[in-house]
């Protein structure tokens, strides 16, 4: 599992090297010292009691925190924990598994590309989860297998990703499947526990009755990255903040969503045993409760009744 847990080289072009130098204070001597600190930490600590620790696991956590250490180990920590905590959501992520493989054929999630910053492009069309068959377990699962795949990439660690979220034609229905109780729960395991660098969010054709659950998934959101989140009216006017290269051909552009898709399936397939390796780790999850503010997840129970609440109640195509 931990094939290159000593020797590291970098291999990317200099215009990544220069990027993880003024965004992330990366050198060749900083992540020498961190990684090294990093792997001492986890076999000293009692409570984690099996981890990769090889460089590119290690590395998303560092990059992700600027290589502080101290930060690193939380965030490892936050991982290690949330995947015992949500064993429905991380355990047995196979890309081969029908309701997976279902998700994954129809394709909300596309990567287009990188764009001239290096960040890695990612469309998400809502109206491409069939809301018949999905499931809140299922979509989570489907994006944090997503997230375990491209946080492998050093681009993706380094550069970051931004989203570019298509609302059009989503339902009530599909709003309605989440409790909030649940909508606390995913964002606060995909915005504080996955090593992701969200670096700009596009929102597109918001629909009215969306708005309020935005407004909920924008209070897990940092500060820094809620002044980066984006409202567009429509494709074309959200075009304007993503480079022509990158558009798809049903926004006339000429990258071909489908062909991009069958690559990522692909790529997901390849990784499959990877992902199923993935549930060796182990983390005495009892010791970390803390981590998960349970009466603030709680609270959100008071508010199911509201928009949400509606929602799940309606019989909608």
């Amino acid at each position: 599992m931990d094939s290159n847990t000593k020797s590291y080289s970098f291999t990317l072009s200099d215009e990544y090297r220069e990027l993880a130098r003024k965004e992330l204070r990366e050198d060749d001597e900083i992540r020498k010292q961190t990684l090294i600190q990093m792997r001492e930490w986890i076999e000293k600590n009692p409570y984690i009691k099996k981890c990769r620790t090889d460089n590119t696991f290690l590395l998303k956590f560092l990059r992700a925190r600027k290589f502080s250490v101290p930060q690193a180990t939380e965030a490892l920590e936050r991982y290690l924990v949330a995947r015992q905590k949500f064993p429905e959501w991380f355990r047995k992520l196979d890309p081969l598994e029908p309701t997976m493989n279902d998700i994954i054929k129809d394709g909300p999630l596309v990567v287009l590309g990188r764009d001239q910053h290096g960040r890695t492009a990612i469309l998400i069309r809502y109206s491409r989860f069939n809301v018949d068959q999905v499931t809140p377990q299922s979509l989570c699962r489907y994006v944090l297998m997503m997230m375990e795949v491209l946080s492998e990439q050093e681009e993706f660690q380094i550069a970051g990703t931004r989203l570019w979220e298509d609302h059009s034609d989503m339902t009530m229905k599909f709003v309605g499947m989440f409790s909030l109780t649940e909508l606390s729960s995913i964002l606060q395991v995909l915005m504080k526990s996955m090593p992701v660098r969200i670096r700009q969010i596009n929102w597109i054709n918001l629909p009215k009755f969306a708005a309020t659950v935005a407004n909920f998934a924008r209070a897990f959101v940092s500060g820094k990255l809620s002044e980066r989140i984006l409202v567009h009216a429509t494709v074309h006017e959200s075009k304007q903040d993503l480079q022509e290269s990158l558009w798809p051909q049903e926004y006339g552009g000429m990258v071909d969503v489908k062909l991009h898709n069958r690559e990522m399936m692909a790529l997901l397939e390849q990784k499959r045993e990877f992902l199923l390796s993935l549930d060796e780790m182990e983390i005495d999850a009892d010791h970390y409760m803390n981590l998960w503010n349970k009466n603030e997840l709680n609270s959100t129970e008071e508010i199911d009744s509201g928009v949400i609440g509606s929602f799940r109640k309606l019989n909608v195509d």
